[in-house]
């Protein structure tokens, strides 16, 4: 019997993850121009038909390459929630896990797509901020309301402080990483990550002068 026009078969869902893992790097490569969707179906060895059928429009393929990417970060958002046992260990545990996870080839290249598509294209921007960065970032504000309910940690706005620990963490990643500053001026990251910690610590500490 012939399959409905517009159905799909019982693979899609795999078949479309599987084509996105595969252009995950084509799109993060930071190529310039960006690839077209037709120089992204030769490296995936598909049709831009294909494409289409999977994935609608260019747009639509780096949405879903963020969207489908995305539920894999549940248990790491779970552990940046969890406040720790005390604040300063808090800020230090939580930096180094977020520094941890920007190093894994297929989170960095999530945050190169994400900025590099993003910047100027609403639509893709938006993708960017609702999958990968915003639920970093509100992972970070329930780990640090939890110190100011606590009173370890001056009362003010989580997502700001939130905002301020982790911006410097993505920044000096993209510096060293995909931008080349490890090449064209090297940063030491964890002498680079505690002076960074401690200066929110200073800030944001309790009673702190």
């Amino acid at each position: 019997m012939a399959r409905t026009k517009g159905a799909t078969n019982a693979g899609f869902e795999a078949r479309r993850r599987e084509l996105a893992e595969r252009l995950r790097l084509g799109l993060a490569e930071g190529a310039s121009p960006p690839p077209s969707l037709r120089e992204l179906a030769a490296r995936a060895g598909v049709s831009v038909s294909t494409l289409r059928h999977y994935f609608g429009s260019r747009d639509g393929l780096v949405r879903l390459v963020l969207a489908l990417h995305a539920p894999g970060a549940g248990r790491h958002l779970a552990f940046l929630r969890e406040p720790g046992d005390t604040f300063e260990e808090s800020v230090r545990a939580a930096a180094a896990y977020i520094a941890l996870g920007l190093k894994q080839q297929m989170v960095a290249e999530l945050h190169r797509i994400g900025l590099a598509e993003g910047l100027g294209r609403p639509e893709i921007g938006r993708a960017y901020l609702i999958e990968i960065l915003e639920p970093m970032i509100e992972a970070l504000e329930a780990r640090l309301a939890a110190h100011m309910d606590r009173g370890e940690m001056e009362r003010g706005d989580p997502r700001v402080a939130a905002l301020a620990l982790i911006s410097p963490l993505i920044l000096a990643e993209l510096h060293q990483g995909a931008l080349g500053g490890a090449v064209t001026r090297p940063l030491d990251q964890d002498s680079f990550r505690e002076a960074h910690c401690a200066a929110f610590i200073r800030g944001y500490r309790k009673g702190a002068a």
